[in-house]
């Protein structure tokens, strides 16, 4: 834990900034008595690591409470802008997102995992996705914005994306779009092999969800598993729509 080297580095000079080269970092409000002390705690790394070249491989961010977004987004640009690969966030309640993270050319791996449901403010993943180098992609309870029209084609441009797990996830409408539109979420990708999807319907929730339908077109798909159970079209629940296009499962 990032506590432990830091107090580590006091023993010896030669350990001082030690703690500033670790490569994955790993964050968790849990361990401070206070949410005052782990944000000047991510407040200080982030200063500290700026005034060198520290290359970041993994970030880990579990947060638990209040937290100060200004610092959150510091950290997200810092570790992005240092070679980050592996991004997990996991948080009990919303919280926003820099766009710039769904930009960044680095980042082999997300995990977004959001527990606390508000259709309205929850975190989402933008229209469109410029990640070329992402193989494995997690979203749990994450929304997924809509275009005017209620549909999303997010994943088509990951041009390297092999694993895509979509748990309780559901679009996002604009606010001028009736929530009678059925929507339309395409998942669209030439490279993706395994797929789970959880059904957003299956609970019940806080707040109702736009009806949609999801379109699957995804040739090199090896393994699609819905609702816990490998795809059986004659199992879908009636409220689940999928509609399968130029599929080559096994």
């Amino acid at each position: 834990m990032i506590q432990d080297v830091v107090k580590t580095s006091v023993l010896s000079k030669r350990w001082k900034n030690l703690w500033k080269h670790l490569p994955h970092l790993k964050l968790n409000t849990s361990e401070f008595s206070k949410p005052l002390y782990f944000s000047e705690c991510v407040s200080g790394i982030v200063s500290s690591r700026s005034m060198g070249n520290y290359p970041l491989c993994t970030l880990d961010f579990n947060r638990h409470g209040s937290f100060q977004h200004k610092i959150f987004t510091e950290l997200i640009k810092h570790a992005m802008s240092n070679g980050l690969q592996h991004l997990n966030i996991v948080v009990p309640s919303n919280i926003g997102l820099p766009y710039s993270l769904f930009t960044c050319h680095s980042l082999t791996s997300i995990y977004i995992s959001v527990s606390m449901y508000d259709i309205k403010r929850r975190t989402r993943l933008p229209k469109h996705l410029d990640l070329p180098a992402l193989k494995n992609l997690h979203l749990d309870s994450v929304g997924i914005q809509a275009d005017h029209n209620g549909h999303a084609e997010p994943f088509s441009t990951c041009t390297e994306l092999t694993n895509l797990y979509i748990d309780e996830c559901v679009l996002v409408y604009p606010s001028s779009l009736p929530r009678k539109v059925e929507g339309k979420l395409n998942v669209t990708n030439a490279t993706l092999s395994n797929l789970t999807i959880k059904d957003a319907l299956t609970h019940k929730r806080m707040a109702p969800v736009p009806n949609y339908k999801y379109v699957i077109s995804t040739p090199k798909l090896i393994s699609f598993t819905l609702n816990g159970s490998p795809f059986l079209a004659s199992s879908l629940p009636e409220r689940l729509k999928v509609e399968l296009q130029s599929s080559s499962m096994t």
